[in-house]
Order: C-alpha cells, then structure tokens, then sequence
C-alpha cells in the first residue's frame, strides 16, 4: 500500500498547477489582446476610403448605323429606354416610374387592353405610351426625357439633362 501512495504522490507531482492569480493574468492578458486587434481593425477601417461609385451620367449607345429603326434598346446600369422610331429619329426616356421609382418595363406587344408598344410599371400599374406619356396611374406624370446627341458617329445620352418634349427627338 505505501507503494500505492508513493505512485500517487508522484503522479500529483507530475500535474503542473495552476493558481488563480496566473490563471486571471492570462485571462485579463488574452481580453485586452482581443480588445486591442478589435479596435485595430476598426481604425483601419476607419482610415480606409469609403468610395462610392457614381453611374456615369453620359453614356454611349453605340453607332447609329447598328440600331434598326422601330427597335428598343434598354440600359440597365443608367435605367434607360433609347427608341428609334420607324422614321429612324431617336430619343431617350428614364426607365424610373414617376410615381415610386420602380424600374419600368418594356412591352412590345402591349399591356392591358393596349395593343401598341407601351412601358409599364410592374408594381403599382401606371402605363406609359413608347413617348414616355402617361397613359394611367397612380403616376402623376409621364416619364423623363434625356438629351441625346450624335459624336462621332455615336450616339451619346445624357442622363443628367431632362428635356422637354420637343426636345427629346434627335432626327438623323
């Protein structure tokens, strides 16, 4: 029996102990590590460029002589409809509903009842003719018309400049 004792002394001998003094030094070290990196991370963070990109408000359709007269071009990035009438005149309107901003759609074979081209509102209805013009509501008013000019054989649209309805027509 004594040699069990003996085994066991050793064996206890053998455990590193920890105290709790060393045990709170290594915790209250390891929070204060954490607490430091953390408030590293959000410093960089903080000093890091918050760039937020802008769409461009002019854009390039592209040349005149590939879009075929009596089609619809749309621009998702810019929100865009470009339309060459069966004239070959061009003209540019806003995709954005006038009512709450939804993206409006094209349809070709028409809408509700309508058996022209129109744009529609998916969202709240409001029906709009290949002009732009308000056909039905909620919306209050038809939908915006962009600056278009020819560069170079190109066609260019400006977001940025609504014009009225004599001016929206770029005749080739």
């Amino acid at each position: 029996m004594n040699d069990d004792k003996i085994n066991e002394n050793n064996s206890e001998e053998n455990v590193p102990k920890i105290c709790r003094r060393k045990f709170l030094n290594t915790m209250g070290n390891t929070a204060t590590g954490i607490v430091l990196l953390g408030g590293l991370g959000v410093t960089l963070d903080f000093l890091k460029p918050n760039v937020i990109l802008e769409i461009p408000k002019e854009f390039k359709v592209g040349p005149i002589d590939s879009i075929q007269p009596n089609s619809v071009i749309y621009e998702p990035e810019q929100k865009a409809f470009v339309v060459r009438d069966e004239q070959g005149s061009f003209y540019a309107l806003s995709a954005v509903c006038t009512h709450l901003g939804c993206t409006t759609k094209w349809n070709a074979s028409g809408i509700g009842g309508n058996p022209k081209a129109i744009i529609s509102c998916p969202c709240h209805g409001s029906l709009f003719n290949k002009k732009g013009e308000l056909i039905q509501g909620p919306a209050q008013r038809g939908l915006d018309k962009f600056r278009l000019r020819l560069e170079d054989n190109q066609l260019v649209v400006n977001t940025s400049e609504i014009v009225s309805d004599e001016e929206m027509i770029l005749k080739t």
